[in-house]
């Protein structure tokens, strides 16, 4: 059975919703709660029922595991082991035990969160308006990451401009590979394992060194993060290659 092929202008309109709304719900629970931690939990508990919600009622993309790919997400996924494991390699001292659980929690909702919005529904809507294209796979992933980067600069709010450009940056060259290992594997639970498994150490690192700041120019940290993030846009253009694009839409079901 085909899936649903979703206006792309509703889509659209959708993401930057849910992303107001999740600006908008952190600013809510921080009247109600002090803890960074704790706002952090319930607005992302918040957005995801909602997203997910949803989907069930409209985009109607299921999270599946199709075991065929399973020894191709694991080969495709170790490059996004090597940031999960530079963060836990910073992390000089563990939290309480009730932190910590929260902190694997909230990874794992931020994870199913920014997945399902972004490769589950937005990457799969740009393949389906695309899919006559001969590159239609890698124009979808490009953009889909452009959007994921550019989402991040609502962090502004509570950041520096390096900082949030140097995120975004991030963002971008880890929505092409989590793309392409999705695009490959038809897995969106892998994804969200990846996703949370890097975003727990940067977590458990933000917690250790809460009052760390970033005091390096805007410009260096924008060559910094071409260069250290390149690999990974190089990464997604090679998942999705040219001779792979039958198996993708085939396995895609368009």
């Amino acid at each position: 059975m085909k899936i649903k092929k979703n206006n792309l202008k509703e889509v659209l309109i959708f993401i930057i919703f849910s992303m107001l709304l999740l600006k908008l719900l952190r600013w809510f629970v921080s009247e109600k709660l002090s803890d960074y931690w704790d706002i952090m939990f319930f607005s992302e508990l918040f957005i995801l029922i909602t997203v997910s919600i949803v989907n069930g009622l409209y985009f109607k993309i299921k999270i599946e595991t199709k075991s065929r790919y399973l020894k191709t997400g694991l080969l495709l996924s170790i490059p996004a082991l090597i940031p999960a494991i530079a963060n836990y390699f910073q992390i000089k001292q563990l939290p309480t035990w009730s932190l910590g659980i929260k902190l694997i929690v909230l990874s794992l909702l931020v994870g199913s969160f920014e997945e399902l919005l972004f490769r589950g529904i937005l990457l799969r809507s740009l393949l389906i308006k695309w899919n006559n294209l001969q590159h239609g796979p890698l124009l979808a992933l490009t953009v889909s990451s452009m959007f994921f980067g550019a989402v991040h600069l609502i962090n502004l709010t509570h950041q520096s401009l390096p900082a949030t450009l140097f995120q975004v940056e991030f963002a971008f060259s880890l929505g092409m590979l989590l793309g392409g290992i999705y695009l490959r594997t038809h897995n969106l639970f892998l994804c969200i394992f990846l996703h949370a498994l890097i975003d727990s150490g940067a977590f458990l690192s933000n917690w250790m060194n809460n009052s760390a700041a970033m005091q390096i120019p805007t410009i260096w940290m924008l060559a910094a993060g071409i260069i250290v993030f390149a690999p990974y846009y190089l990464l997604g253009v090679f998942y999705v290659r040219p001779s792979k694009r039958k198996s993708i839409l085939n396995e895609s079901q368009i």
